[in-house]
């Protein structure tokens, strides 16, 4: 076997490596009066029994030592379209500032934070860490715990909430429908003016 040979090209070689699942997990973990999250993009489930996940994280991020101190992290499952978090955790705040002084959060557990604007969280005991060659930390968890978070209940309607906004939902077959007749109508309306 070769051990010589210099790693590949990111650039070359990212259509295929992309070709690996990934998605926006929130990773969090809390020590005494210390808690903090970042985001995470490489989570991978490891073995099915016990179930254990795999994530890798950044070097040099403040979250390090309180996983380490802590034996604990939680990952959080984020809503694709959930861009206020994806920015308040794209670097992990200082060990100064507490982030979930100012979000609505659950607690799991173990007693780590997971913000309310999350859609699941899964709570693991770490079992191992990996400091590998490259610029990323692997954290192998055992995972005890698992919850959804319940959607947030819908605010009471204002003057503001009366003004009807476009909505990115996929439309019914009855507005379908509607749709359908009301471009009739306007075919015919633009019609009897050319007349």
């Amino acid at each position: 076997m070769h051990t010589d040979w210099t790693p590949a090209d990111r650039s070359r070689i990212a259509h295929v490596i992309e070709l690996i699942p990934s998605g926006s997990f929130l990773l969090v973990s809390a020590h005494g009066e210390s808690r903090t999250g970042v985001i995470v993009r490489c989570v991978q489930q490891c073995a099915m029994t016990p179930p254990l996940v795999m994530v890798a994280l950044e070097k040099g991020q403040p979250l390090s030592p309180i996983i380490r101190d802590s034996r604990n992290f939680t990952l959080c499952v984020l809503d694709r379209n959930d861009k206020m978090t994806q920015r308040m955790f794209e670097r992990a705040p200082d060990h100064t500032t507490d982030p979930f002084l100012t979000i609505p959060h659950i607690l799991t557990p173990s007693r780590t934070p997971v913000p309310t604007r999350c859609i699941a969280w899964i709570d693991c005991e770490m079992t191992r860490h990996m400091d590998i060659d490259g610029d990323y930390e692997v954290y192998i968890g055992l995972v005890h715990h698992v919850g959804e978070v319940a959607p947030a209940a819908p605010a009471k309607p204002t003057r503001a909430a009366a003004v009807p906004h476009v909505t990115k939902s996929r439309p019914t077959i009855a507005s379908r429908g509607t749709r359908e007749r009301a471009s009739r109508d306007r075919r015919s309306a633009v019609r009897n003016r050319q007349r």
